[in-house]
């Protein structure tokens, strides 16, 4: 055995038997019975923290002398790369709506980015603000916590038709146009970079919308922004709403890709789970066959569907646990999606059911975002949340 590779075992050694003499602590705890119940969030001293590191590094070094040495003591082939991102998307629903902002400045150390939904691109390439928060006094709070800011634009909708992005789209004169009042819109607000959120696009957008954000990385990242799109989740190109999202083209000119891993079930459909695990995971694996996992994001949602002869209501978590005492309600875990749901009848005998995420929900998908090694989360939205999320986005994604 050569002297080098007597070191590392002797120093492997020393560590599990260091270690196993440490105290420890309390282990965050949740059951599926109770998918309300708060978890848990420990800390962890120094000395266990230094010792992992340690232990990393001389394993990464054990692993290129002593081949098959994961398989021999049963360790991970491969060792998480550590610190994940959280991006979480900033929308404000109505004049006064101070949820975003609450959720921001009280989880400014979790959150490495926010994307405010400020702006819709007009068919004429102009954009509207669509109003909200002190947009100024937003981005410098988040500079402030070293929290970077991407502007979301969305397209216009109309009724009949979805005309407004594809004529934006189709026409290079048009997508300058755009483009320039993009950049005039990051340059006003001092923003990090954008957020490309179109939706309800055709098949035949495709080419188009690679070439927009083909022509936009090529204007701004000179500049210094990040560019990053919303895509819709596939398992193959048959879907006609998610064809015009190219991920191997895209990927070429994004520098993160959010994969939007919500609404498995919506107004569209009938009740059901917001985000089946199985779903999720199935749709993640077929985006990276395409797209870099360091560039991707997934999804996560942060509410809930209330399903009835109404209609269906979006909830944000709140609501589901006002919801469940005021009607006194015990709600039921759905193991195979990984989902909280119930059902209740109102005061005018209507029959209404409710799936929602929550903390105990939201922890297979972070489970999901380890098990890939990709970039990170993206939650929509802000102020929506379990507040049990932000503990877990700590321990799970390794940001404590």
């Amino acid at each position: 055995m050569s002297r080098t590779k007597l070191k590392i075992i002797i120093v492997m050694v020393l560590f599990f038997l260091f270690a196993g003499c440490l105290p420890t602590g309390p282990v965050a705890i949740a059951t599926p019975n109770n998918s309300h119940s708060q978890i848990s969030n420990s800390g962890s001293g120094i000395i266990p923290i230094l010792l992992s590191l340690l232990l990393g590094n001389v394993y990464k070094e054990a692993q290129n002398i002593i081949p098959g040495l994961a398989e021999k003591m049963h360790f991970p082939a491969v060792v998480p790369s550590g610190t994940k991102e959280v991006l979480g998307f900033y929308a404000e629903w109505w004049n006064g709506d101070e949820a975003p902002y609450t959720s921001l400045t009280s989880n400014a150390n979790d959150l490495t980015t926010i994307i405010p939904f400020w702006a819709t691109l007009q068919a004429d390439g102009s954009i509207s603000d669509r109003g909200g928060q002190d947009h100024a006094g937003v981005v410098k709070f988040a500079h402030q916590h070293n929290i970077s800011a991407l502007l979301l634009v969305n397209n216009a909708k109309n009724t009949s038709s979805n005309s407004t992005i594809n004529t934006v789209l189709a026409h290079p004169a048009l997508r300058k146009v755009a483009i320039d009042n993009l950049e005039n819109y990051l340059k006003q607000y001092k923003l990090n970079g954008i957020n490309i959120d179109f939706e309800a696009l055709s098949p035949g957008d495709k080419n188009n919308l690679t070439a927009f954000m083909r022509e936009l990385s090529a204007r701004l990242k000179p500049e210094g922004y990040v560019i990053s799109i919303d895509v819709m989740p596939k398992t193959d190109e048959s879907d006609d709403v998610s064809i015009a999202y190219d991920y191997a083209n895209l990927c070429r000119y994004a520098d993160k890709i959010i994969l939007m891993t919500y609404d498995n079930h919506a107004d569209w459909s009938g009740p059901g789970p917001i985000a089946a695990i199985d779903w999720v995971e199935n749709n993640l694996k077929y985006a990276l066959n395409f797209i870099p996992k360091q560039k991707l994001y997934l999804g996560v949602a942060a509410y809930g569907y209330d399903w009835s002869d109404k209609g269906v209501e979006s909830l944000e978590y709140q609501s589901t646990v006002d919801l469940t005492n005021n009607f006194n309600i015990d709600p039921t875990w759905d193991e195979l999606s990984k989902s909280p749901h119930f059902s209740y009848t109102d005061s005018k005998a209507i029959h209404h059911d409710v799936w929602y995420e929550n903390s105990y929900s939201i922890k297979y998908k972070l489970d999901l975002v380890n098990k890939y090694d990709i970039a990170g989360i993206a939650l929509w939205r802000l102020g929506d949340e379990d507040p049990g999320y932000w503990p877990l986005f700590s321990d799970k994604l390794h940001r404590n």
